[in-house]
């Protein structure tokens, strides 16, 4: 025959495993107070006596089944004592093939204490004694005592019916010694302890316990919350369940995850006051215009850097650096078409061509130290100015307004008709006509910063053996100097 070993230590393997937090519910939910009836059903695993050299030997049922009841009180502080009662139809089989029914009878008391882990269940552990009866067929019948310890759980389906499950250990320290006697009355018998196992379950019914009235299975007695909303999952202290601590019960949070210290609504989901899809508690621009796209954090989005969000910006790839309107759009100054902040020339007059940085090609001549002007002309064979001139003559000298701190060398130059001797006299009073005119039409332009040189006829740019390569070396030309 099979038998059990280590019953002892699986017994506490199976009632161990209590945990701080099921003591803390413990002490504030005493469990079901009042009267408790149980019937149970399960299996006993009896372990057979052992036998001596010359005894008459016999073999019980490896296991089986057993009935019973118990009724119990539930004390306030989560004691509970039971009077029990259980019936085994085991048999014995003798040396020699004779089998016997032994009619099974297992009696006594418990006392125990309840662990509630939860509102909807209990551990608990007991202990107890009784005796246990056996009446082998044709033999006498006998009783000895017993004992017993061991755990379960119960899991309450309503205020008062629970489901229960026990393990316990039946302790019988003389196992059917009269029964033994008869079968070799020369026999005697040492005090031989045996572990019979029982494993149970069974529907307790609950009478007399206290009131829960809003039926979350706390009593009222020690109910924190008395009026959790019928239905709410509520906590150890019968208080509706909050898991994410906004305020708003699970029951009718719609938004169950919130994240802690975020701001929420009457449905438990978290405010937007700018509606822009970030939650209040991590919005860090809590202002954002309505239909303005944002980061994580809820700031309005700017990728090309103009201090105007995406939404508002009606031009939204602006160049960095560039200065930009309420709309986002660059601003232009002079209406030259390269907007303030790439115009290296931000003064230049109205209608005049540019180029990509926003100068004329006079400033730009200005801007890169050499302007050279074939459109500066003379009388023939005079330094006298012709009115064309002035048009030129008045951009250069607003281009050199812009230039305060440039020094400015003005070279006049001539072809190759006529004398060099006179050609380098003429080309000198040529510059300066040039100089006279813009020192007195811009009296901003000191005289000090100007030099003026002719160059005659020796310092060509075009062939003299043609007339367009003539009228390219009849210039004036300007050399820019930073001081």
């Amino acid at each position: 025959m099979t038998t059990m070993r280590s019953y002892p230590t699986a017994l506490l393997i199976l009632i161990m495993p209590l945990t701080a937090s099921s003591l803390e519910a413990q002490r504030v939910d005493k469990g079901r107070d009042g009267f408790e009836l149980e019937a149970f059903a399960g299996v006993l695993f009896p372990k057979e006596p052992a036998f001596g050299d010359g005894e008459v030997q016999f073999t019980l049922d490896e296991r089986q089944a057993i009935f019973g009841a118990r009724l119990g009180w539930t004390f306030r502080f989560n004691m509970f004592v039971q009077a029990e009662g259980g019936y085994v139809p085991l048999t014995m089989e003798e040396e020699g093939g004779t089998t016997r029914d032994i009619n099974t009878l297992l009696y006594g008391a418990s006392i125990g204490y309840n662990l509630q882990f939860s509102p909807e269940a209990q551990l608990f552990i007991l202990a107890g004694g009784g005796m246990i009866h056996w009446s082998p067929d044709g033999l006498p019948s006998e009783n000895q005592l017993r004992g017993h310890f061991g755990g379960g759980l119960r899991i309450f389906l309503s205020r008062g019916v629970a489901l229960r499950f026990d393990a316990r250990d039946h302790l019988v320290p003389k196992t059917m010694s009269d029964t033994r006697r008869s079968l070799n009355p020369a026999l005697t018998i040492n005090d031989e302890l045996t572990h019979n196992i029982e494993l149970s379950g069974g529907i307790t019914l609950f009478f007399g316990v206290q009131r829960d009235d809003d039926k979350d299975r706390i009593f009222n007695e020690y109910d924190a919350c008395p009026a959790t909303p019928v239905g709410a999952p509520a906590d150890a202290r019968g208080c509706p369940l909050d898991s994410d601590d906004d305020g708003i019960i699970d029951q009718i949070d719609q938004c169950s995850h919130t994240l802690p210290g975020t701001p929420v609504d009457e449905r438990g989901c978290p405010t937007d006051s700018d509606g822009d899809g970030v939650p209040d508690g991590l919005d860090r621009c809590g202002n954002t215009p309505g239909g303005v796209p944002v980061d994580e954090f809820g700031c309005p989005l700017d990728p090309d850097g103009d201090g105007v969000p995406d939404g508002l910006d009606r031009c939204p790839n602006t160049p960095a650096g560039v200065r930009v309107d309420e709309s986002g759009c660059p601003i232009d100054s002079d209406a030259d078409g390269v907007p303030d902040g790439l115009d290296r020339c931000p003064n230049t007059p109205a209608d005049r061509e540019v180029d990509e940085v926003g100068c004329t090609r006079i400033q730009a001549g200005i801007e890169t130290g050499r302007l050279v002007l074939s459109s500066i002309y003379f009388r023939t064979n005079s330094a006298e100015l012709l009115p064309a001139s002035r048009r030129v003559l008045d951009e250069v000298g607003q281009a050199l307004l812009d230039r305060p701190d440039a020094q400015v060398e003005i070279q006049g130059h001539t072809d190759a008709s006529g004398s060099a001797g006179y050609n380098l006299q003429l080309s000198e009073r040529r510059a300066r006509s040039v100089f006279q005119y813009l020192t007195a039409t811009y009296p901003g332009l000191e005289r000090a910063r100007f030099t003026v040189r002719g160059y005659g006829e020796s310092r060509p740019i075009a062939s003299n053996e043609t007339p367009d390569g003539m009228a390219m070396n009849r210039r004036v030309e300007f050399v820019v100097r930073n001081q």
